[in-house]
């Protein structure tokens, strides 16, 4: 280089920066690299710990809209913005994270009344605007600060790629821990007070604290007093009694039980009107209720209880499905459930004599419906995923079952991967010869996600029916969303080779309606509530599902569940979605 040419000067203060970090001890850098580590770990573990506070008021699929891209938003403008900032923030900055994450459950606490107002496309994002957002912010920030001891210039590297290497390393971690944390907790959740939504953010919040030890954190004993002793979110035996005196004073409600686990918050409702019911609920979802024998009900002849939703009493319908074994008596048969709910479907099959096993993912669920829905013991319970157990049984023991009833809704949307070409191909070599299978799905029939499960369900069972299980609304016009439960019966073996209707239903007797009020109204599938579909072969221009596809199904749940989210809000007050 000629002796002539100008150099350029860094600035005297990044020169002295630089010349500090290079000055650290080793031992203090480590200490540093690791705090940094850390304070991301932690802002990656309160992701989905965030998204799972969310989910009894919003449910889980809304509450995700806006979370992925806000969170790299926010990681993204603390990198950039620290420059900026530093001159005007506290060295100190590390410290608030702590008193952030004590005071979230508070004012999560203070938002979800608001939730009808603030609504379901924004409300979430709102609510981690106030909470989690802040705390990635500043633990991106405090992290990519301790991180400046770093000395890249000696890596053979561009200078670009020297300037990205630390920010990109920051946020792939959180990103990853985010995921890694997201796929984990549900295995966790409610097996201990601390692995519970609160607990997750106590942990995290003191976790914090212990990283960063600063006498700020007295700022957040108010939060932390509020969490643990007026908060009706907390697990504890006196947050459910004060959650019920709000419940009874305002709404005529009391929780009887509830339980945070695998699937969800799980709780058992009761309601005290004239006209009483149970539910059970998980997250923003019902998974069933029934109405309960009141001195009006008597009056009006109800001698038990009666299923709230239509749907679950249609599926029973599997049992009036005409064919070559119906002469068979029931207690020669065996069915397979899939998806307890209450069990009003499973209930039924064990009362006509039906050797019944019941695969159901939640043990909560399960214990729940046997304590406060009276679910009969007389049946074998599988407590597994369902993908995995169909999978497995499906090979081990082909043509076993007579009846499958496929029921898995939950929250606007069904777990995708049970309405795979696979995972049906296995319910069809389940299924003995003269075997039907019942499927419940909720959407919309205008959705392309609708078309696609039913067309996957018709290329694998040769012949269907299928019907909704309510007349459209009398304002319901077309074009209209027609967001509706529906049943689709298919038989393993089609008869209409031999000059017979594929499918016919006989007329349900006394014996099949077992007493029941609601059985005698919604038991036998009615033609007016009919839909005709017509299948479209995959050679022909149709589409199927397999495992491959499912991103699609999902990107509709989307709006499925938003959609879901309005509909739950007219079937239960604002203030005890609210009070969870």
């Amino acid at each position: 280089m000629s002796t002539r040419q100008k150099t350029v000067k860094k600035p005297k203060a990044a020169k002295e920066v630089e010349k500090q970090s290079r000055q650290l001890p080793t031992s203090t850098i480590l200490k540093n690299v690791g705090r940094a580590a850390a304070l991301l770990l932690i802002a990656g573990m309160a992701s989905p710990v965030s998204q799972l506070n969310l989910s009894p008021v919003y449910g889980s699929i809304p509450s995700s809209l806006h979370h992925q891209r806000s969170m790299t938003f926010t990681a993204i403008a603390a990198l950039i913005a620290r420059n900026s900032l530093k001159k005007y923030l506290p060295d100190s900055l590390s410290e608030y994270i702590a008193v952030i994450a004590y005071w979230t459950p508070v004012i999560q606490f203070l938002l979800f009344p608001y939730s009808s107002q603030l609504g379901i496309e924004y409300g979430p994002l709102i609510v981690e605007c106030a909470t989690y957002f802040p705390l990635l912010f500043l633990s991106v920030y405090a992290a990519f600060d301790l991180l400046d001891c770093i000395d890249l210039s000696t890596l053979n590297l561009p200078n670009t790629a020297k300037q990205i290497l630390l920010p990109m390393a920051s946020y792939f971690t959180v990103s990853t821990t985010a995921k890694v944390a997201g796929a984990t907790l549900p295995s966790w959740i409610g097996t201990h007070l601390y692995f519970t939504r609160i607990g997750f953010q106590m942990l995290l919040a003191s976790a914090s604290a212990f990283l960063t030890p600063s006498r700020i954190i007295l700022a957040a004993f108010p939060a932390i007093l509020h969490t643990l002793y007026a908060n009706p979110h907390f697990p504890s035996d006196t947050a459910l009694s004060r959650a019920n005196t709000t419940l009874a004073t305002s709404h005529n409600f009391t929780l009887l039980a509830r339980h945070e686990s695998n699937t969800g918050y799980v709780s058992v409702l009761e309601s005290h009107t004239d006209t009483a019911f149970r539910l059970l609920r998980c997250d923003h979802s019902l998974l069933g209720g029934e109405w309960l024998v009141t001195p009006d009900a008597y009056a009006k002849g109800q001698r038990q209880r009666e299923t709230i939703f239509s749907v679950f009493v249609l599926l029973e319908a599997v049992r009036l499905v005409e064919t070559p074994s119906s002469a068979v008596a029931d207690s020669e048969k065996s069915a397979l459930v899939i998806g307890l709910g209450i069990g009003t479907a499973p209930n039924a099959l064990i009362a006509h004599g039906i050797n019944t096993t019941i695969v159901e993912l939640d043990p909560v669920v399960h214990a729940y419906a046997t304590k406060y829905f009276s679910l009969s013991p007389k049946h074998t319970a599988v407590i597994d995923d369902a993908v995995s157990y169909v999978s497995r049984t499906s090979l081990s023991h082909p043509s076993t079952f007579s009846y499958i009833i496929h029921d898995v809704f939950t929250g606007g949307a069904e777990p995708v991967a049970l309405f795979t070409k696979e995972f049906l191909t296995g319910l069809y070599n389940l299924l003995t010869d003269n075997g039907v299978v019942a499927i419940n799905y909720a959407g919309d029939l205008a959705l392309g996600s609708t078309q696609l499960v039913l067309n996957t369900i018709h290329a694998v069972f040769p012949a269907c029916r299928l019907f909704r299980d309510q007349p459209p609304s009398p304002s319901h016009q077309p074009g209209d969303p027609d967001f509706i439960n529906m049943v689709v019966f298919c038989v393993k073996s089609d008869p209409s080779h031999l000059g017979k209707a594929a499918i016919t239903f006989r007329t349900a007797g006394e014996k099949d309606l077992l007493g029941s009020l609601a059985r005698r109204n919604y038991l036998q599938p009615r033609d007016e509530l009919e839909i005709q579909y017509t299948y479209v072969p995959e050679g022909q221009g149709g589409r199927t599902m397999g495992r491959a596809d499912v991103g699609e199904l999902e990107k509709y749940h989307e709006e499925g569940a938003v959609s879901h989210w309005r509909i739950m809000r007219t079937v239960l007050p604002d203030g005890v979605w609210e009070m969870w």
